[in-house]
């Protein structure tokens, strides 16, 4: 499902299985898509690059990218917030859904590929 994510899965080897906000999504006239993820659990083993959670970051923005093989939705953007992340398997592609309240998002993918990692503190502990 999720392509080159070796180091991913060192920060977070039990999946992405808390809340996400979906940071960024594009689209070009190719059909690969750009979604960045906004988290804010605490990776399993320190970036020393970035400094120490909590003092110097406490959100991880994790970079995909995506080619698309189906429809997108997008309900609500203004109330994009923390939700939960479901992966369904439809056998030659997966629908990526991020749900919270009034807020929907889902997109219809081959698969993720992992790109790289930002991080940023949102002066929320």
């Amino acid at each position: 499902m999720i392509d080159n994510n070796i180091f991913l899965k060192k920060l977070y080897p039990y999946g992405i299985v808390f809340p996400v906000r979906v940071g960024h999504f594009s689209v070009d006239l190719s059909g690969y898509c750009d979604i960045d993820f906004h988290v804010n659990e605490r990776p399993n083993v320190d970036i020393k690059k970035y400094g120490l959670w909590g003092e110097d970051y406490n959100t991880v923005v994790i970079k995909f990218k995506a080619r698309l093989v189906g429809s997108i939705s997008i309900e609500n953007w203004i109330k994009n917030s923390f939700g939960e992340l479901v992966f369904e398997n439809i056998g030659k592609y997966f629908v990526l859904k991020v749900h919270k309240d009034d807020f929907v998002f889902s997109v219809e993918i081959d698969g993720l590929i992992f790109q790289e990692l930002s991080v940023y503190f949102n002066g929320v502990e």
